[in-house]
């Protein structure tokens, strides 16, 4: 340990703390902390100037505090006597971080005193005191957090939405209602997203150069575009309890602890779209450099040889330069043997091979897309149905506990089982019109050619996009064209 000095030579310190919460709530003053605490040590008759330690706006849920951190150096240094404080919660809300700093304190002989609770650690007492005081105030804490979550759960069961109003809504008596300027740009965004094939740093520059601005009137970002097309807000689901605050980083909790109220508000974006948007978004991402670069295929062609990406590459003489398309294990690793190919050709090969494909969409065709789309809609229902079992087993612990009413468990299970009987009936009576899928693939390959043809290379992409997710060259002529699933 290290050499402790005299007790003279040791200076006193006055902690301050205030959170921009509590100074909202209970208008706590930290000139007014000081104040006190300047006045107990003259009381005191210690005349020494004292080093004082002001954080604003921090809370005291953990001890990441710029002015707690300076302190505890300074503690460690063996420069400070003595420790003030106008309560017990200015220097922590957490009993366990409480007693880790006072262990500290005692290491280095340093007196914890709380002027409100009047008690110095320096003596037995004190140290008693304080653990007791301070095992009551997180009791309590956690009795108000238990009775918050209460009232917060109740009222996101009632569809009462409890934070502030999401971009396309307005909240009037804890209620969405729809703004209609805004709804309209959401429904433009999922639209641009989905059926024109443009990602989220496209939309946003889109919204941007035409001025359109967010909900808090700034510009908009890639993550905003993301979190609007992935809210469920839109499709007029509310979900509460998605994500733990508690904690230094957030995480998503598991989706059985999620509170979910479908049909909560009026809806923006029906539920058909809304899927097909996640779906889309579940497709392995294409990088935005691919997305934006003037080459027809960059993104999508893959080395028929080792399954790599190709990109494009130069070849010739500085006068006489050729795009080629590149496997991109062969040029940064040399570990495939594929050759390079000329751009513009394979770019031709891929138009006739999309136009081959548009004649041959026929029943057979039909018929295997199908397929591969009622089995996705078998796993969503399963999906579905284990949800919201999961949500009920959840419900049965929090009445058990004492959490809920017998009210919340019952619609809980009326819920559930609404929610059983329309998937299971909706597993035996979903069908699917083949004719007039054969229409909307032939339409859908039409547009895209067409746009292929005419449109600028960066525009087409985004439309190639939304009918293909990947094109395979395995040599001259010979490539293979992997379609999306029709949404």
């Amino acid at each position: 340990m290290n050499d402790r000095l005299n007790e003279g030579t040791r200076s006193i310190a006055l902690y301050c703390r205030v959170s921009t919460d509590e100074q909202a709530r209970e208008g706590v003053s930290l000139d007014e902390q000081q104040e006190r605490l300047t006045s107990y040590c003259r009381a005191m008759g210690w005349s020494e100037d004292p080093i004082v330690f002001v954080e604003d706006g921090y809370s005291a849920k953990n001890m990441d505090r710029p002015q707690l951190i300076k302190l505890l150096s300074l503690v460690k240094k063996g420069v400070i006597s003595k420790v003030l404080v106008t309560k017990l919660d200015r220097m922590s809300r957490r009993l366990k971080h409480l007693l880790e700093i006072i262990d500290l304190f005692e290491d280095y002989k340093v007196s914890f005193i709380s002027i409100s609770e009047s008690f110095d650690t320096h003596t037995p007492s004190g140290r008693l005191t304080l653990q007791v005081l301070g095992a009551v105030a997180e009791f309590e804490r956690e009795r108000i957090r238990e009775r918050v979550f209460e009232n917060m759960l109740h009222g996101a069961n009632h569809g009462k939405w409890l934070t502030q109003s999401p971009y396309g809504y307005d909240l009037i008596n804890k209620v969405l209602v729809i703004n209609e300027t805004e709804s309209k740009i959401v429904k433009r965004v999922f639209d641009l997203y989905l059926h024109n094939g443009l990602g989220f740093y496209s939309i946003a520059k889109l919204l941007n150069e035409e001025g359109i601005p967010s909900k808090q009137k700034k510009e908009w970002s890639i993550r905003a575009i993301k979190l609007m097309l992935t809210n469920p807000v839109y499709k007029g689901t509310l979900v509460w309890n998605r994500v733990d605050r508690s904690q230094k980083k957030q995480v998503e909790k598991d989706v059985d602890d999620w509170v979910i109220v479908e049909d909560a508000h009026a809806s923006i974006i029906d539920e058909n779209t809304w899927n097909a948007v996640q779906k889309t978004m579940d497709r392995k991402p294409v990088h935005s450099r691919a997305k934006t670069s003037p080459h027809l295929l960059g993104g999508i062609l893959k080395c028929g040889l080792c399954g790599a990406g190709m990109s494009i590459s130069w070849s010739g003489s500085k006068n006489n330069r050729k795009r080629v398309y590149r496997c991109s294990a062969n040029k940064n690793k040399g570990t495939c043997t594929s050759k390079s190919y000329n751009a513009s050709d394979v770019e031709h090969w891929f138009k006739q091979g999309l136009l081959k494909l548009s004649n041959a969409v026929d029943q057979s065709y039909v018929y295997l897309i199908v397929d591969q789309i009622q089995n996705e809609q078998k796993h969503e229902i399963q999906q579905q149905i284990h949800s919201a079992k999961n949500r009920y087993k959840r419900k049965v612990e929090a009445y058990t506990a004492g959490l809920i009413e017998i009210k919340d468990l019952q619609e809980e299970k009326e819920r559930m089982e609404r929610i059983v009987k329309e998937t299971e009936n909706l597993s035996t009576t979903t069908s699917i019109n083949t004719s007039e899928l054969q229409e909307k693939l032939t339409n859908k390959f039409q547009s895209v050619i067409d746009a292929v043809n005419t449109l600028p290379v960066v525009e087409a992409k985004s439309l190639v996009r939304t009918l293909v997710d990947k094109v395979i060259l395995f040599e001259e002529k010979d490539i293979e064209i992997v379609l999306q699933i029709p949404s």
